[in-house]
């Protein structure tokens, strides 16, 4: 009888252990965005070069000076004209910009506190010799130094407690990190070869392990 009871209680104490234990969900980079962002295309019909066209004029709309620089006059007056010939086919320039600004600074607030593993490329924010604990996952190669950073959604600071072997060549290739996901909004200074970026953040992660992303 005794052999049972302790039987069961070693038992029980191995499940609850096991119910215990941290599963890490595996999240992609959209899932960084609220669902209730989801939108239609608001270019659906477009030719790829009304496409292209429109895509050029939002970007002055959303870039030139509100304050009429007359260098740039040529410009005001080519957004002026483009934007009236698109609200007669439907779509609203100002409309999209700012839909497009709430996107890139809404985060998902249930991921907050969850354990995950995200795939992505790391950047370097402090490095002693070959080792780093702290650095940014984004999402493609490259951004926040040869192209405009990704919207703050998109990138996640990381903190590893212990220290992480680094080579430059890590910065070609995909990493998959597990940990605990935050959602916590701050800039962090990027240096650069030709000087340092700010760069703004929508996530943190306490980092827990780091490998080699294998698809």
């Amino acid at each position: 009888m005794l052999r049972n009871i302790l039987l069961f209680g070693l038992c029980f104490c191995f499940y609850a252990s096991t119910c215990n234990v941290a599963v890490a969900r595996e999240i992609q980079w959209e899932d960084l965005v609220p669902k209730l962002l989801s939108e239609d295309d608001p270019m659906a019909g477009f030719s790829e070069e009304e496409r292209d066209s429109a895509e050029w004029i939002i970007y002055l709309r959303e870039y030139l000076p509100e304050e009429v620089d007359t260098s740039m006059q040529e410009f005001y007056d080519e957004m002026n004209i483009a934007i009236v010939k698109f609200e007669k086919k439907g779509l609203d320039v100002d409309k999209i910009i700012a839909e497009r600004r709430l996107r890139n600074s809404a985060v998902n607030t249930e991921l907050d506190g969850q354990d995950v593993t995200l795939a992505g490329y790391l950047l370097p924010l402090e490095l002693s010799g070959d080792k780093i604990t702290d650095f940014l996952l984004v999402p493609y190669i490259g951004a926040c130094i040869h192209t405009p950073p990704p919207p703050p959604n998109q990138i996640v600071h990381a903190v590893s407690v212990v220290p992480i072997s680094y080579q430059v060549d890590r910065l070609f290739k995909p990493v998959s990190i597990q940990g605990r996901i935050k959602v916590k909004s701050l800039s962090k200074d990027l240096f650069l070869t030709d000087g340092s970026s700010s760069v703004d953040i929508g996530y943190t992660m306490s980092v827990e392990s780091i490998e080699d992303y294998k698809p």
